[in-house]
Protein backbone atom coordinates (compact mmCIF):
# COMPACT_ATOMS: atom_id res chain seq x y z
CA UNK A 1 0.00 0.00 0.00
CA UNK A 2 3.03 2.56 1.02
CA UNK A 3 4.46 1.71 -2.16
CA UNK A 4 1.57 2.14 -4.48
CA UNK A 5 0.55 5.64 -2.85
CA UNK A 6 4.42 6.08 -3.33
CA UNK A 7 4.30 5.66 -6.90
CA UNK A 8 0.49 6.50 -7.52
CA UNK A 9 0.90 10.35 -9.28
CA UNK A 10 -2.81 9.81 -10.87
CA UNK A 11 -5.05 11.00 -7.92
CA UNK A 12 -7.16 13.91 -7.26
CA UNK A 13 -5.87 13.65 -3.85
CA UNK A 14 -1.68 13.96 -5.06
CA UNK A 15 -0.74 16.35 -2.71
CA UNK A 16 -1.73 14.87 0.32
CA UNK A 17 -0.05 10.82 -0.10
CA UNK A 18 2.96 12.06 2.08
CA UNK A 19 0.49 12.40 4.64
CA UNK A 20 -1.40 8.76 3.97
CA UNK A 21 2.32 7.48 3.92
CA UNK A 22 2.96 8.45 7.15
CA UNK A 23 -0.45 6.95 8.13
CA UNK A 24 0.34 3.96 7.04
CA UNK A 25 3.65 3.64 7.87
CA UNK A 26 2.88 4.66 12.03
CA UNK A 27 -0.60 2.38 11.69
CA UNK A 28 2.69 -0.21 11.55
CA UNK A 29 3.11 0.33 14.98
CA UNK A 30 -0.42 -1.74 16.08
CA UNK A 31 0.45 -5.03 14.46
CA UNK A 32 4.13 -4.67 15.60
CA UNK A 33 2.78 -3.41 19.11
CA UNK A 34 0.52 -6.54 18.88
CA UNK A 35 3.10 -8.90 18.60
CA UNK A 36 5.39 -7.84 20.64
CA UNK A 37 2.65 -7.79 23.32
CA UNK A 38 2.49 -11.54 22.48
CA UNK A 39 5.73 -12.53 22.36
CA UNK A 40 7.07 -11.30 25.59
CA UNK A 41 6.79 -11.87 29.20
CA UNK A 42 8.40 -9.11 30.44
CA UNK A 43 6.66 -6.40 31.71
CA UNK A 44 8.16 -3.62 30.85
CA UNK A 45 8.33 -4.62 27.27
CA UNK A 46 4.73 -5.52 27.38
CA UNK A 47 4.40 -1.59 28.78
CA UNK A 48 5.72 -0.24 26.08
CA UNK A 49 3.91 -1.84 23.28
CA UNK A 50 1.16 -0.81 24.44
CA UNK A 51 2.74 2.58 24.62
CA UNK A 52 3.62 2.20 20.96
CA UNK A 53 0.19 1.52 20.29
CA UNK A 54 -0.84 3.95 21.99
CA UNK A 55 1.13 6.50 20.24
CA UNK A 56 -0.05 5.55 17.38
CA UNK A 57 -3.12 5.63 17.38
CA UNK A 58 -2.65 9.56 18.63
CA UNK A 59 -0.47 10.59 15.58
CA UNK A 60 -2.59 8.57 12.77
CA UNK A 61 -5.85 10.79 14.71
CA UNK A 62 -3.75 13.99 14.40
CA UNK A 63 -2.39 13.55 11.01
CA UNK A 64 -5.86 12.26 9.59
CA UNK A 65 -7.50 15.78 11.12
CA UNK A 66 -4.94 17.64 9.84
CA UNK A 67 -5.34 16.24 6.49
CA UNK A 68 -9.39 16.83 6.77
CA UNK A 69 -8.75 20.32 7.54
CA UNK A 70 -6.40 20.69 4.24
CA UNK A 71 -8.96 18.96 2.47
CA UNK A 72 -11.51 22.04 3.70
CA UNK A 73 -9.89 24.72 3.18
CA UNK A 74 -8.42 23.71 -0.36
CA UNK A 75 -7.44 25.45 -2.34
CA UNK A 76 -6.28 27.55 0.25
CA UNK A 77 -2.88 26.40 2.18
CA UNK A 78 -3.46 25.00 5.72
CA UNK A 79 0.00 24.81 7.91
CA UNK A 80 0.71 25.15 11.11
CA UNK A 81 2.20 28.73 10.83
CA UNK A 82 -1.27 29.50 9.30
CA UNK A 83 -3.28 27.89 12.42
CA UNK A 84 -0.81 30.06 14.72
CA UNK A 85 -1.38 33.10 13.02
CA UNK A 86 -5.12 32.50 12.86
CA UNK A 87 -6.62 30.52 15.51
CA UNK A 88 -9.75 31.81 15.92
CA UNK A 89 -11.30 30.93 12.27
CA UNK A 90 -13.85 28.70 13.08
CA UNK A 91 -12.23 25.64 11.28
CA UNK A 92 -9.14 26.27 12.52
CA UNK A 93 -10.73 26.80 15.82
CA UNK A 94 -12.26 23.37 15.42
CA UNK A 95 -9.53 21.47 14.51
CA UNK A 96 -7.49 22.89 17.86
CA UNK A 97 -10.19 21.74 19.72
CA UNK A 98 -9.67 18.17 18.09
CA UNK A 99 -6.83 18.13 18.76
CA UNK A 100 -6.99 18.43 22.37
CA UNK A 101 -8.29 14.33 23.77
CA UNK A 102 -5.41 13.30 21.23
CA UNK A 103 -2.51 15.20 23.07
CA UNK A 104 -3.94 13.96 26.00
CA UNK A 105 -3.89 10.68 25.35
CA UNK A 106 -1.21 10.35 24.21
CA UNK A 107 0.38 11.75 27.24
CA UNK A 108 -1.26 9.78 29.49
CA UNK A 109 0.24 6.97 27.57
CA UNK A 110 3.19 7.93 28.30
CA UNK A 111 3.56 9.65 31.56
CA UNK A 112 0.66 8.64 33.94
CA UNK A 113 1.70 5.48 35.75
CA UNK A 114 -1.64 4.24 36.62
CA UNK A 115 -2.37 4.11 32.40
CA UNK A 116 -0.70 1.30 32.08
CA UNK A 117 -0.37 -1.95 34.00
CA UNK A 118 2.08 -3.79 33.87
CA UNK A 119 1.65 -6.63 36.49
CA UNK A 120 1.85 -9.74 33.98
CA UNK A 121 -2.03 -10.21 34.59
CA UNK A 122 -3.32 -12.88 32.30
CA UNK A 123 -4.99 -11.84 28.85
CA UNK A 124 -7.78 -14.48 26.48
CA UNK A 125 -7.32 -14.61 22.70
CA UNK A 126 -10.62 -15.58 22.06
CA UNK A 127 -10.40 -16.31 18.53
CA UNK A 128 -7.25 -18.31 19.32
CA UNK A 129 -8.67 -19.92 22.45
CA UNK A 130 -5.37 -19.01 24.40
CA UNK A 131 -4.44 -17.50 27.58
CA UNK A 132 -1.24 -15.23 27.73
CA UNK A 133 0.37 -13.16 30.29
CA UNK A 134 0.26 -9.34 28.89
CA UNK A 135 -0.54 -5.50 30.39
CA UNK A 136 -3.46 -3.82 30.46
CA UNK A 137 -5.01 -0.10 30.22
CA UNK A 138 -6.26 1.74 32.73
CA UNK A 139 -10.04 2.86 32.20
CA UNK A 140 -8.99 5.99 32.56
CA UNK A 141 -7.08 5.53 29.60
CA UNK A 142 -9.64 3.55 28.01
CA UNK A 143 -12.09 6.77 28.33
CA UNK A 144 -9.89 8.75 27.02
CA UNK A 145 -9.82 6.73 23.92
CA UNK A 146 -13.42 6.82 23.43
CA UNK A 147 -13.12 10.39 23.64
CA UNK A 148 -10.51 10.17 21.05
CA UNK A 149 -13.04 8.04 18.82
CA UNK A 150 -15.58 10.29 19.27
CA UNK A 151 -13.64 13.39 17.45
CA UNK A 152 -11.83 11.04 15.20
CA UNK A 153 -15.14 9.50 13.88
CA UNK A 154 -17.05 13.20 14.05
CA UNK A 155 -14.52 15.55 13.44
CA UNK A 156 -13.17 15.02 9.84
CA UNK A 157 -16.33 13.02 9.04
CA UNK A 158 -18.26 16.40 8.83
CA UNK A 159 -15.59 18.20 7.92
CA UNK A 160 -14.99 15.72 5.01
CA UNK A 161 -19.22 15.76 4.08
CA UNK A 162 -19.29 19.74 4.11
CA UNK A 163 -16.31 19.43 1.53
CA UNK A 164 -18.28 16.73 -0.57
CA UNK A 165 -21.27 19.51 -0.78
CA UNK A 166 -18.33 22.02 -2.56
CA UNK A 167 -17.24 19.33 -4.63
CA UNK A 168 -19.37 18.42 -8.01
CA UNK A 169 -17.37 15.85 -9.33
CA UNK A 170 -19.07 12.71 -7.97
CA UNK A 171 -15.63 10.09 -7.97
CA UNK A 172 -14.29 12.68 -6.03
CA UNK A 173 -17.45 12.80 -3.22
CA UNK A 174 -17.95 9.25 -3.27
CA UNK A 175 -13.59 8.84 -2.62
CA UNK A 176 -14.40 11.45 0.13
CA UNK A 177 -17.06 9.59 1.85
CA UNK A 178 -15.11 6.05 1.70
CA UNK A 179 -12.09 7.45 3.12
CA UNK A 180 -13.84 9.06 6.02
CA UNK A 181 -16.06 5.74 7.12
CA UNK A 182 -13.31 3.52 6.39
CA UNK A 183 -10.86 5.70 8.87
CA UNK A 184 -14.01 5.83 11.02
CA UNK A 185 -14.54 2.26 11.59
CA UNK A 186 -10.84 1.74 11.91
CA UNK A 187 -11.25 3.80 14.67
CA UNK A 188 -13.81 2.07 17.00
CA UNK A 189 -11.85 -1.29 15.60
CA UNK A 190 -9.22 0.20 17.84
CA UNK A 191 -10.78 1.42 20.78
CA UNK A 192 -13.46 -1.87 20.99
CA UNK A 193 -9.89 -3.84 20.69
CA UNK A 194 -8.31 -1.51 24.21
CA UNK A 195 -11.94 -2.04 25.56
CA UNK A 196 -11.71 -5.38 26.08
CA UNK A 197 -8.00 -5.49 26.46
CA UNK A 198 -8.79 -3.77 30.11
CA UNK A 199 -11.37 -6.70 30.93
CA UNK A 200 -8.74 -9.31 30.24
CA UNK A 201 -10.01 -10.09 26.10
CA UNK A 202 -6.96 -9.48 23.60
CA UNK A 203 -9.14 -8.85 19.85
CA UNK A 204 -6.40 -6.76 18.75
CA UNK A 205 -5.06 -8.55 16.28
CA UNK A 206 -8.80 -9.39 14.60
CA UNK A 207 -9.32 -5.58 15.06
CA UNK A 208 -5.90 -4.79 13.66
CA UNK A 209 -6.73 -7.10 10.30
CA UNK A 210 -9.99 -5.45 9.68
CA UNK A 211 -8.37 -2.03 10.07
CA UNK A 212 -5.48 -3.51 7.05
CA UNK A 213 -8.74 -4.69 4.72
CA UNK A 214 -9.90 -1.32 5.46
CA UNK A 215 -6.92 0.89 4.56
CA UNK A 216 -6.76 -1.18 1.62
CA UNK A 217 -9.99 0.22 0.66
CA UNK A 218 -9.33 3.59 1.48
CA UNK A 219 -5.97 2.99 -0.67
CA UNK A 220 -8.18 2.20 -3.26
CA UNK A 221 -10.37 5.65 -2.98
CA UNK A 222 -6.99 6.79 -4.71
CA UNK A 223 -7.68 5.30 -7.92
CA UNK A 224 -11.30 6.49 -8.04
CA UNK A 225 -11.10 10.35 -8.93
CA UNK A 226 -9.82 11.44 -12.48
CA UNK A 227 -5.99 11.38 -11.96
CA UNK A 228 -5.74 14.57 -13.81
CA UNK A 229 -7.83 16.43 -11.02
CA UNK A 230 -5.00 18.06 -9.45
CA UNK A 231 -3.03 18.96 -12.61
CA UNK A 232 -6.19 20.35 -14.36
CA UNK A 233 -8.40 21.68 -11.37
CA UNK A 234 -9.21 24.60 -9.31
CA UNK A 235 -5.76 26.40 -10.12
CA UNK A 236 -5.92 30.07 -11.80
CA UNK A 237 -6.56 29.91 -15.38
CA UNK A 238 -3.92 32.93 -15.57
CA UNK A 239 -0.71 31.94 -13.51
CA UNK A 240 2.52 33.16 -13.73
CA UNK A 241 5.45 31.97 -15.87
CA UNK A 242 7.94 30.26 -13.71
CA UNK A 243 10.69 33.41 -14.70
CA UNK A 244 8.34 35.77 -13.48
CA UNK A 245 9.14 37.47 -9.63
CA UNK A 246 5.42 38.54 -8.59
CA UNK A 247 3.68 35.11 -9.21
CA UNK A 248 0.32 35.96 -8.55
CA UNK A 249 0.23 39.54 -10.31
CA UNK A 250 -0.18 40.18 -14.20
CA UNK A 251 0.01 43.56 -16.15
CA UNK A 252 -2.36 44.17 -18.90
CA UNK A 253 -1.23 46.61 -21.26
CA UNK A 254 -4.00 47.76 -23.90
CA UNK A 255 -4.49 49.76 -26.77
CA UNK A 256 -6.47 53.09 -26.34
CA UNK A 257 -10.13 51.34 -27.52
CA UNK A 258 -12.49 49.01 -25.66
CA UNK A 259 -10.24 45.81 -26.13
CA UNK A 260 -9.17 45.32 -22.68
CA UNK A 261 -13.13 45.04 -21.64
CA UNK A 262 -13.45 41.39 -23.31
CA UNK A 263 -10.02 40.07 -21.20
CA UNK A 264 -11.09 41.42 -18.44
CA UNK A 265 -14.55 40.21 -18.39
CA UNK A 266 -13.22 36.83 -19.12
CA UNK A 267 -10.96 37.49 -16.33
CA UNK A 268 -13.20 38.57 -13.92
CA UNK A 269 -16.00 35.51 -15.30
CA UNK A 270 -13.36 32.98 -14.71
CA UNK A 271 -12.93 34.25 -11.00
CA UNK A 272 -16.52 34.24 -10.34
CA UNK A 273 -17.00 30.62 -11.21
CA UNK A 274 -14.13 29.70 -9.41
CA UNK A 275 -15.90 31.06 -6.46
CA UNK A 276 -13.45 34.17 -5.74
CA UNK A 277 -14.07 37.10 -5.06
CA UNK A 278 -13.80 40.15 -7.87
CA UNK A 279 -12.87 43.78 -7.15
CA UNK A 280 -12.44 45.70 -10.20
CA UNK A 281 -11.10 49.17 -9.75
CA UNK A 282 -11.90 51.78 -12.75
CA UNK A 283 -10.30 54.86 -13.18
CA UNK A 284 -13.86 56.43 -15.10
CA UNK A 285 -17.05 58.20 -13.70
CA UNK A 286 -18.50 55.06 -12.58
CA UNK A 287 -19.83 54.79 -8.59
CA UNK A 288 -21.12 51.41 -9.10
CA UNK A 289 -20.79 49.07 -5.84
CA UNK A 290 -21.89 45.88 -6.36
CA UNK A 291 -22.65 43.68 -2.94
CA UNK A 292 -21.35 39.82 -3.78
CA UNK A 293 -18.94 38.13 -5.86
CA UNK A 294 -18.29 41.95 -7.54
CA UNK A 295 -18.39 44.94 -6.56
CA UNK A 296 -17.10 48.00 -8.95
CA UNK A 297 -15.86 50.80 -6.83
CA UNK A 298 -13.61 53.98 -8.79
CA UNK A 299 -10.09 54.20 -8.57
CA UNK A 300 -10.23 57.07 -6.40
CA UNK A 301 -10.86 54.74 -3.42
CA UNK A 302 -7.60 53.52 -3.71
CA UNK A 303 -5.91 56.49 -4.59
CA UNK A 304 -7.71 59.44 -2.79
CA UNK A 305 -4.81 61.60 -3.37
CA UNK A 306 -4.02 61.22 -6.77
CA UNK A 307 -0.58 63.08 -6.75
CA UNK A 308 0.10 61.43 -3.64
CA UNK A 309 2.08 57.90 -3.68
CA UNK A 310 1.69 56.09 -0.35
CA UNK A 311 0.28 52.55 0.92
CA UNK A 312 -3.16 53.15 0.62
CA UNK A 313 -3.80 51.08 -2.03
CA UNK A 314 -1.89 47.99 -0.86
CA UNK A 315 -3.72 48.63 2.52
CA UNK A 316 -7.21 48.57 0.83
CA UNK A 317 -6.39 45.37 -1.12
CA UNK A 318 -4.97 43.50 2.13
CA UNK A 319 -8.16 44.37 3.71
CA UNK A 320 -10.26 43.03 0.82
CA UNK A 321 -8.24 40.64 0.99
CA UNK A 322 -8.70 39.96 4.54
CA UNK A 323 -12.37 40.49 4.32
CA UNK A 324 -12.79 37.55 1.35
CA UNK A 325 -11.25 35.60 3.53
CA UNK A 326 -13.78 36.00 7.11
CA UNK A 327 -16.71 35.67 3.91
CA UNK A 328 -15.61 31.91 2.73
CA UNK A 329 -14.07 33.01 -0.78
CA UNK A 330 -12.22 30.45 -2.48
CA UNK A 331 -9.63 33.67 -3.51
CA UNK A 332 -9.33 37.07 -4.32
CA UNK A 333 -9.72 39.12 -7.45
CA UNK A 334 -8.67 42.85 -8.29
CA UNK A 335 -8.43 44.48 -11.36
CA UNK A 336 -6.99 47.94 -11.13
CA UNK A 337 -7.98 49.39 -14.13
CA UNK A 338 -5.68 52.67 -13.93
CA UNK A 339 -6.05 52.99 -18.34
CA UNK A 340 -3.46 56.02 -18.31
CA UNK A 341 -3.43 57.12 -15.10
CA UNK A 342 0.28 57.01 -13.80
CA UNK A 343 2.30 58.97 -10.75
CA UNK A 344 5.77 60.77 -11.04
CA UNK A 345 8.16 60.45 -10.38
CA UNK A 346 7.93 57.29 -12.39
CA UNK A 347 10.88 55.28 -11.10
CA UNK A 348 8.61 55.25 -7.14
CA UNK A 349 5.36 54.47 -8.89
CA UNK A 350 7.21 51.40 -10.83
CA UNK A 351 8.75 50.27 -7.37
CA UNK A 352 4.87 50.86 -6.19
CA UNK A 353 3.41 48.75 -8.59
CA UNK A 354 6.23 45.74 -8.02
CA UNK A 355 5.83 46.24 -4.36
CA UNK A 356 5.40 42.57 -2.83
CA UNK A 357 2.69 43.49 -0.77
CA UNK A 358 0.10 43.22 -3.36
CA UNK A 359 0.02 39.92 -3.40
CA UNK A 360 -0.17 36.63 -0.68
CA UNK A 361 2.14 34.59 -0.05
CA UNK A 362 -0.38 31.52 0.01
CA UNK A 363 -1.87 32.20 -3.35
CA UNK A 364 -5.27 33.53 -2.14
CA UNK A 365 -5.08 36.88 -4.01
CA UNK A 366 -4.57 37.70 -7.28
CA UNK A 367 -4.09 41.20 -9.07
CA UNK A 368 -4.33 42.51 -12.77
CA UNK A 369 -3.19 45.57 -13.44
CA UNK A 370 -4.41 47.28 -16.84
CA UNK A 371 -2.54 50.27 -18.34
CA UNK A 372 -3.27 52.24 -21.50
CA UNK A 373 -0.63 51.54 -24.03
CA UNK A 374 -0.13 55.45 -24.42
CA UNK A 375 0.86 55.97 -20.32
CA UNK A 376 4.51 54.75 -20.76
CA UNK A 377 5.36 56.15 -24.21
CA UNK A 378 8.70 58.05 -23.92
CA UNK A 379 8.90 55.91 -20.99
CA UNK A 380 10.10 52.30 -22.59
CA UNK A 381 13.05 51.48 -19.72
CA UNK A 382 10.31 51.81 -17.21
CA UNK A 383 7.60 49.51 -18.45
CA UNK A 384 10.62 47.08 -19.75
CA UNK A 385 11.27 47.16 -15.86
CA UNK A 386 7.75 46.32 -15.25
CA UNK A 387 7.76 43.64 -17.71
CA UNK A 388 11.17 42.51 -16.27
CA UNK A 389 9.57 41.72 -12.93
CA UNK A 390 6.01 40.86 -13.44
CA UNK A 391 4.24 38.75 -16.12
CA UNK A 392 3.16 41.24 -19.17
CA UNK A 393 0.06 40.75 -21.54
CA UNK A 394 0.32 42.92 -24.02
CA UNK A 395 -3.10 43.36 -26.47
CA UNK A 396 -2.15 46.36 -28.24
CA UNK A 397 0.48 43.78 -30.28
CA UNK A 398 -0.87 40.37 -29.32
CA UNK A 399 -4.88 40.82 -30.00
CA UNK A 400 -6.02 38.26 -32.40
CA UNK A 401 -3.12 37.63 -34.06
CA UNK A 402 -2.90 34.21 -35.72
CA UNK A 403 -6.77 34.59 -36.83
CA UNK A 404 -5.64 37.94 -38.54
CA UNK A 405 -2.59 35.97 -40.25
CA UNK A 406 -5.04 33.74 -41.71
CA UNK A 407 -7.82 36.29 -42.62
CA UNK A 408 -9.84 35.39 -40.06
CA UNK A 409 -11.05 36.50 -36.53
CA UNK A 410 -10.66 34.95 -33.07
CA UNK A 411 -14.66 34.24 -32.92
CA UNK A 412 -14.40 32.76 -36.64
CA UNK A 413 -11.85 30.45 -35.37
CA UNK A 414 -12.86 29.80 -31.74
CA UNK A 415 -14.39 26.11 -31.75
CA UNK A 416 -13.37 25.10 -34.89
CA UNK A 417 -11.12 22.22 -35.43
CA UNK A 418 -8.19 22.86 -37.81
CA UNK A 419 -5.12 20.98 -39.33
CA UNK A 420 -2.14 22.44 -39.37
CA UNK A 421 0.44 20.91 -42.27
CA UNK A 422 3.43 22.16 -42.14
CA UNK A 423 7.16 21.96 -43.89
CA UNK A 424 10.18 21.56 -41.92
CA UNK A 425 11.78 23.83 -43.49
CA UNK A 426 9.25 26.97 -43.36
CA UNK A 427 8.58 29.34 -40.94
CA UNK A 428 5.81 27.35 -39.26
CA UNK A 429 7.71 28.54 -35.78
CA UNK A 430 6.02 31.99 -36.15
CA UNK A 431 2.48 30.92 -36.52
CA UNK A 432 2.44 28.81 -33.43
CA UNK A 433 3.70 31.81 -31.62
CA UNK A 434 1.08 34.41 -33.11
CA UNK A 435 -1.70 31.48 -31.73
CA UNK A 436 -0.25 30.91 -28.32
CA UNK A 437 -0.25 34.80 -27.94
CA UNK A 438 -3.82 35.14 -29.23
CA UNK A 439 -4.77 32.29 -26.89
CA UNK A 440 -3.09 34.55 -23.78
CA UNK A 441 -4.21 37.95 -24.70
CA UNK A 442 -7.70 36.06 -24.69
CA UNK A 443 -6.91 34.78 -21.42
CA UNK A 444 -7.99 31.67 -22.48
CA UNK A 445 -6.41 28.17 -21.59
CA UNK A 446 -4.02 26.05 -23.84
CA UNK A 447 -3.87 22.50 -23.51
CA UNK A 448 -1.14 21.00 -25.20
CA UNK A 449 0.18 17.34 -26.08
CA UNK A 450 3.62 17.36 -26.89
CA UNK A 451 7.12 15.92 -27.33
CA UNK A 452 9.88 17.35 -25.39
CA UNK A 453 11.80 17.49 -28.31
CA UNK A 454 9.26 19.57 -29.83
CA UNK A 455 9.67 22.78 -31.52
CA UNK A 456 6.22 23.40 -30.01
CA UNK A 457 7.98 22.32 -26.00
CA UNK A 458 10.06 24.74 -26.02
CA UNK A 459 7.57 27.42 -27.21
CA UNK A 460 4.80 26.57 -24.89
CA UNK A 461 6.95 25.92 -21.90
CA UNK A 462 6.28 29.24 -20.64
CA UNK A 463 3.39 30.41 -22.04
CA UNK A 464 0.56 31.13 -19.36
CA UNK A 465 -2.27 28.91 -18.25
CA UNK A 466 -0.80 26.40 -20.55
CA UNK A 467 -1.12 22.66 -19.61
CA UNK A 468 1.35 20.30 -21.08
CA UNK A 469 1.21 16.82 -21.67
CA UNK A 470 4.66 15.40 -22.83
CA UNK A 471 4.04 11.80 -24.57
CA UNK A 472 7.19 10.12 -24.33
CA UNK A 473 7.89 6.29 -24.07
CA UNK A 474 9.81 6.59 -21.01
CA UNK A 475 6.95 5.86 -18.63
CA UNK A 476 4.23 3.21 -18.90
CA UNK A 477 1.91 5.17 -16.84
CA UNK A 478 0.65 8.88 -16.41
CA UNK A 479 2.93 10.75 -14.41
CA UNK A 480 2.87 14.62 -13.00
CA UNK A 481 6.20 16.03 -13.23
CA UNK A 482 4.81 19.10 -11.78
CA UNK A 483 1.82 21.47 -11.75
CA UNK A 484 2.08 22.41 -15.12
CA UNK A 485 3.61 19.36 -16.99
CA UNK A 486 2.50 15.79 -17.01
CA UNK A 487 3.94 12.80 -18.69
CA UNK A 488 1.41 10.27 -20.76
CA UNK A 489 3.03 7.09 -22.17
CA UNK A 490 2.88 7.08 -25.98
CA UNK A 491 2.10 3.89 -26.76
CA UNK A 492 -0.78 3.86 -24.52
CA UNK A 493 -3.74 5.67 -26.96
CA UNK A 494 -6.51 5.14 -24.80
CA UNK A 495 -4.39 7.01 -22.43
CA UNK A 496 -4.12 9.71 -24.18
CA UNK A 497 -7.69 9.83 -24.81
CA UNK A 498 -8.41 9.20 -20.79
CA UNK A 499 -6.36 12.53 -20.62
CA UNK A 500 -7.94 14.62 -23.34
CA UNK A 501 -11.37 13.21 -22.21
CA UNK A 502 -11.07 14.60 -18.48
CA UNK A 503 -8.86 17.61 -19.82
CA UNK A 504 -12.83 18.47 -21.77
CA UNK A 505 -14.16 18.29 -18.47
CA UNK A 506 -12.20 19.95 -15.81
CA UNK A 507 -13.02 23.06 -18.78
CA UNK A 508 -16.27 22.60 -19.09
CA UNK A 509 -17.97 26.16 -19.55
CA UNK A 510 -14.96 27.72 -20.05
CA UNK A 511 -13.48 28.26 -24.02
CA UNK A 512 -9.76 26.77 -24.71
CA UNK A 513 -7.55 25.88 -27.19
CA UNK A 514 -5.98 22.26 -27.17
CA UNK A 515 -2.48 21.97 -29.60
CA UNK A 516 -1.94 17.99 -30.81
CA UNK A 517 1.61 18.47 -32.14
CA UNK A 518 2.33 16.21 -34.06
CA UNK A 519 0.33 13.65 -36.19
CA UNK A 520 3.39 12.49 -38.22
CA UNK A 521 5.41 11.29 -35.44
CA UNK A 522 2.51 9.25 -33.81
CA UNK A 523 1.96 7.61 -37.43
CA UNK A 524 5.48 6.26 -37.56
CA UNK A 525 5.06 5.34 -33.74
CA UNK A 526 1.75 4.10 -33.53
CA UNK A 527 1.36 3.19 -37.69
CA UNK A 528 -0.96 5.28 -39.71
CA UNK A 529 -3.93 3.48 -38.75
CA UNK A 530 -3.78 3.29 -35.18
CA UNK A 531 -3.06 7.04 -35.44
CA UNK A 532 -6.07 7.68 -37.58
CA UNK A 533 -8.30 6.35 -35.25
CA UNK A 534 -6.47 8.19 -32.04
CA UNK A 535 -7.48 11.57 -33.85
CA UNK A 536 -10.94 10.17 -35.01
CA UNK A 537 -12.03 9.47 -31.74
CA UNK A 538 -10.34 12.34 -30.14
CA UNK A 539 -12.03 15.01 -32.47
CA UNK A 540 -15.58 13.01 -31.60
CA UNK A 541 -14.50 13.81 -27.82
CA UNK A 542 -14.14 17.79 -28.72
CA UNK A 543 -17.00 18.35 -30.40
CA UNK A 544 -18.09 21.64 -27.99
CA UNK A 545 -17.72 24.45 -29.72
CA UNK A 546 -15.91 25.91 -26.92
CA UNK A 547 -12.86 24.08 -28.00
CA UNK A 548 -10.52 24.99 -30.53
CA UNK A 549 -8.33 22.42 -31.48
CA UNK A 550 -4.90 22.07 -33.96
CA UNK A 551 -3.55 19.31 -35.22
CA UNK A 552 -0.17 20.03 -36.77
CA UNK A 553 1.20 17.55 -39.34
CA UNK A 554 4.46 17.06 -41.46
CA UNK A 555 3.21 17.32 -45.08
CA UNK A 556 6.46 16.28 -46.74
CA UNK A 557 6.47 13.34 -44.42
CA UNK A 558 2.84 11.57 -45.94
CA UNK A 559 2.18 10.79 -49.33
CA UNK A 560 -1.27 12.87 -50.92
CA UNK A 561 -3.61 9.89 -50.12
CA UNK A 562 -2.49 9.70 -46.55
CA UNK A 563 -2.93 13.69 -45.92
CA UNK A 564 -6.42 13.28 -47.66
CA UNK A 565 -7.54 10.81 -45.54
CA UNK A 566 -6.58 13.36 -42.41
CA UNK A 567 -7.35 16.56 -44.09
CA UNK A 568 -11.29 14.86 -44.59
CA UNK A 569 -12.00 15.17 -40.39
CA UNK A 570 -11.04 19.08 -40.24
CA UNK A 571 -13.28 22.08 -40.60
CA UNK A 572 -10.03 23.79 -41.87
CA UNK A 573 -6.83 23.44 -42.76
CA UNK A 574 -3.80 25.50 -43.02
CA UNK A 575 -0.92 25.14 -45.12
CA UNK A 576 2.92 26.71 -43.81
CA UNK A 577 4.59 26.09 -46.77
CA UNK A 578 8.47 27.22 -47.28
CA UNK A 579 9.21 30.18 -48.68
CA UNK A 580 5.86 31.59 -47.40
CA UNK A 581 4.92 34.01 -44.35
CA UNK A 582 1.77 33.39 -44.11
CA UNK A 583 -0.56 30.21 -43.90
CA UNK A 584 -2.40 29.34 -46.91
CA UNK A 585 -6.11 28.29 -45.86
CA UNK A 586 -6.92 25.12 -47.57
CA UNK A 587 -10.57 24.61 -47.47
CA UNK A 588 -12.46 27.82 -46.08
CA UNK A 589 -15.54 27.18 -43.10
CA UNK A 590 -18.60 28.44 -43.20
CA UNK A 591 -19.29 30.94 -40.29
CA UNK A 592 -22.96 31.38 -39.57
CA UNK A 593 -24.30 34.92 -40.32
Amino acid sequence: MIVFLSRNSLSYFQSYKDYFVAIYLIFLGFPAGDLLLMASSSSKLQTISIQIIVTSGSLIAIIWGYVATKLYVYPETFSPRRLISRPFRPIFLAYVLYLLPMILALIDGWVDPLAITSTSIQATYPFDNITLPSSTVSVLLVGMGLGVVTVFTSYPLAVLSRRRALVRDREVRRALRLIASSFGVISLASVLGFGLLAFGQNVLGPANFLSVILIIVAVQAFRKPSFLKTFLGVVPSLQSSPGASHYDQMLLIHGPGDEKFGPIAKYILDGVNQRERVIYFHDGDTRLMLKGALRVPPLGSAYPSRGVLDDTPIEVVQELAAEAKTLGNEGLRVIVDYDDFIIRPLQKFVNHLTDPRWTSPDHHLHVLMAFNSTTFRGEEASLAELERKIRTLDLSEALDTFSSTVGLSHDEISGRKLLLEFDPQGDYERVFKSLLAETASNFERTVVFTRKDSLIYSLVERQPAAKIFVMTSRVSYPKMENENLFLLPTYDTSLLLDALNKTIEAYTGSAFTIIFDNISHLAFTLGTERTYSLVRQALELMISDQITAIFSMNSKAHDQKIMSTFENMFDLELVCEAGRSVPAIRKKITVPG
